[in-house]
């Protein structure tokens, strides 16, 4: 099997025909029907059949296609690192965060560590938790910044910091007459929620139920950036992370924010990969974001376990 066969299956299985598979490959139809005749001989499988003029994939090109697209993610991730090469050489350090540190912590961390060594090169990746972990996972990045919620089997892990939630609303809301908010004070509430699969979104549902209190959700999002965002502008309330708040400066723009009781924290991880030797630039980098966290008064470090 060749490369170029694969390519051309995909492309017909993503678009629905040889036509639209030339187009998005700038290639002929007869070349993408050469190719996959090819690629039908070489693995002696009978790939697609003509019904009433249509291409239709059997069932076990769509088995194939499933081991095509997992072969493709690490072609796509080659592809990626060679970008990065292209642009910034082969050397540098790679540090990936997840938005809520990505967006405001990440940049004051690679300002300290480059006060330390102006020669060091660090490219920043901004991305969900999954992703960042991927990224380490994979080589794509030297040292990873996640929430706590990830799988963590592929990384190597250690608590890295653990900060306050706080219940977000407009100036001028009723709410912002209390030093805490609690469960039953947003029983009613228009309420912004954090995505199911959020270990915070979680632990929140919990406390609603032992206080037998219920919320009425009326967006979901997977960032507390996106709450804060949607709470200035008045679609509803929400419990988000005291980092973003602060980082980000949403109080000048007119959100305020208040201490949730019963406590909950946003815990993060730093990840590296497994079974890889950390070079000096690495652990400088480490360093310098356990720094900066230490300088920050909203936060705590937790117990440094490890995995």
């Amino acid at each position: 099997m060749h490369l170029g066969e694969l390519e051309a299956f995909d492309a017909v299985m993503r678009m629905g025909s040889t036509n639209r598979a030339a187009d998005f490959l700038g290639i002929s139809q007869p070349a993408v029907s050469r190719a996959i005749g090819r690629l039908a001989r070489s693995s002696r499988l009978t790939l697609f059949r003509q019904v009433g003029g249509r291409l239709v994939p059997t069932p076990e090109a769509l088995s194939l296609h499933e081991e095509v697209q997992r072969a493709f993610v690490g072609l796509d991730q080659i592809r990626a690192r060679a970008a990065m090469i292209r642009e910034f050489g082969a050397g540098g350090l790679r540090l990936a965060c997840y938005p809520a540190l990505g967006l405001s912590f990440a940049p004051k961390a690679i300002q300290r560590y480059r006060a330390k060594d102006r020669s060091g090169h660090v490219t920043l990746l901004i991305a969900g938790s999954n992703a960042v972990r991927d990224m380490v996972a994979s080589g794509q990045a030297d040292v990873g910044l996640a929430a706590d919620e990830i799988d963590v089997s592929r990384v190597s892990t250690q608590p890295f910091m653990s900060a306050p939630a706080v219940c977000v609303m407009p100036a001028g809301h009723r709410l912002t007459s209390h030093e805490t908010v609690s469960p039953s004070d947003l029983a009613g509430e228009p309420f912004i929620a954090l995505s199911p699969d959020d270990t915070v979104r979680r632990r929140i549902e919990r406390i609603f139920e032992e206080a037998d209190e219920q919320v009425r959700t009326v967006v979901e999002t997977q960032y507390s950036e996106v709450v804060c965002n949607l709470a200035l502008e008045g679609v509803g309330i929400g419990i988000a992370n005291s980092v973003t708040f602060r980082a980000s400066k949403f109080e000048q723009r007119g959100l305020v924010a208040r201490p949730f009781h019963p406590k909950i924290a946003f815990k993060a991880l730093v990840l590296t990969a497994k079974e890889r030797l950390k070079s000096a630039q690495t652990q400088a980098l480490v360093a310098a974001l356990h720094d900066t966290r230490n300088q920050s008064s909203i936060v705590t470090a937790p117990a440094m376990t490890g995995s």
